[in-house]
């Protein structure tokens, strides 16, 4: 009975030994197909972070060029403002030289 006992045993302790690497096997193999699919979405996610970095580029530039524009637009119009106040001037003086003011 003891040698039965002693094989039993030996052959328990060695069902679950290969239980358990077939379990660690498992894992590992698992762990490495995460890691593989966590490096995927990393790349993605850099992909995406370039995209928005490059486009955030770009929407600044306009708006730099915006500004400008604006800023070159505003002193247009201020001296053609001077420019149409000056006309408007010479066009009373020579109105009121030649006395055609009147009413």
């Amino acid at each position: 009975m003891g040698f039965l006992t002693s094989t039993v045993m030996i052959v328990l302790l060695i069902a679950t030994i290969v239980s358990l690497v077939s379990l660690i096997v498992y894992l590992n193999i698992r762990f490495y197909r995460e890691k593989k699919k966590f490096k995927t979405r990393i790349a993605v996610l850099q992909q995406i972070i370039l995209e928005i970095s490059k486009t955030r580029d770009g929407q600044r530039t306009q708006l730099k060029l915006s500004d400008e524009i604006d800023s070159r637009l505003k002193s247009a119009k201020a001296t053609l403002s001077d420019d149409i106040f000056g006309l408007n001037y010479e066009l009373f003086e020579i109105l009121s030289k030649n006395n055609l003011l009147k009413k």
